[in-house]
């Protein structure tokens, strides 16, 4: 890629993250935010898939057995209401509304582990 496709891509990127973020701690569901933010629904989708992908292919993400022997779960984005929202400094976990017991118990169980 020349310099200004690879300018142009960085300012879409950090345009998509800032409404993902958005969207991510209004609270709200995504289809009432896109709603009241005039954001069409399939293009956030479309700048989520696109922002993940770019992300994994800028680490690599290969399951690593800790020495709790946790192993990372893929995301699956549904759209459910989040019911809770934990912040890090790296990462963001949402835990969506009708979140099994187990679920929650192992979020919380790697949240403890590496924290």
């Amino acid at each position: 890629m020349d310099k200004i496709t690879n300018t142009k891509t960085e300012f879409r990127l950090k345009q998509w993250s800032n409404i993902i973020q958005a969207c991510q701690t209004s609270g709200m569901t995504v289809a009432s935010w896109c709603s009241q933010n005039n954001v069409n629904i399939k293009s956030y989708y479309y700048w989520l898939r696109k922002v993940r992908n770019l992300a994994c292919e800028a680490k690599s993400f290969e399951p690593q057995k800790t020495e709790h022997n946790i192993v990372p779960v893929p995301f699956h984005q549904t759209k459910d209401y989040v019911a809770v929202t934990i912040h890090l400094s790296s990462f963001c976990i949402n835990i969506n509304e009708g979140a099994s017991r187990e679920t929650i118990e192992a979020v919380l169980s790697a949240l403890k582990s590496i924290c």
